[in-house]
């Protein structure tokens, strides 16, 4: 498993992945008929305009796209991070292939990217939103040393809303990832 930064040419696949994790990790708590949706087609506008504005933009602190990929080369997960206006860094989104779930991969783009974190925002907490009913998910964060910082209700754009939990690394757990590779 290679663990390399995201680019242009992995828009299609990221966008693909993280449709197909969505519709696995979130069946039976997202209406059935959003996950059957467009999400495609949303995912993809998303991934496209992150990697645009990327690369043309530049205008804040760049974010980080860390794609892991297998001797085959596909796209197996990836994580995103990226700096907010109030001095902390979202991770965004970390999805892995519902098949190679439970591989250490999950793991692997979580300290790359906690370590990227360290040393390009050493001062500043990394936080993620979760689905509260994502219990697997909730307790990989909790393994990696998240704690809870917030509980809320997210109001989706499709009209249904869902109960949400923040999970925050502070900045000196954060340090404790500095150098990872």
């Amino acid at each position: 498993m290679t663990i390399r930064p995201g680019a242009a040419d992995d828009v299609e696949s990221i966008a693909e992945l993280h449709t197909e994790s969505w519709r696995t990790a979130y069946a039976g708590i997202m209406p059935a008929d959003y996950l059957d949706g467009p999400l495609l087609a949303i995912n993809l506008e998303l991934w496209q305009a992150r990697i645009d504005s990327e690369r043309y933009l530049n205008g804040g602190p760049p974010s980080c796209l860390l794609v892991a990929e297998g001797s085959d080369q596909a796209v197996t997960a990836f994580a995103y991070l990226t700096p907010q206006r109030d001095d902390r860094i979202l991770l965004d989104n970390l999805h892995v292939r519902p098949g190679s779930k439970r591989s250490g991969i999950g793991r692997r783009l979580m300290v790359r990217g906690l370590g990227w974190a360290a040393e390009h925002h050493p001062d500043q907490p990394v936080y993620l939103e979760v689905l509260r009913d994502n219990t697997p998910a909730r307790a990989f964060y909790e393994r990696m040393g998240g704690s809870t910082s917030r509980a809320y209700v997210e109001r989706f754009h499709a009209g249904f809303e869902l109960d949400m939990l923040e999970y925050t690394w502070s900045p000196a757990a954060v340090q404790e990832f500095k150098g990872a590779r």
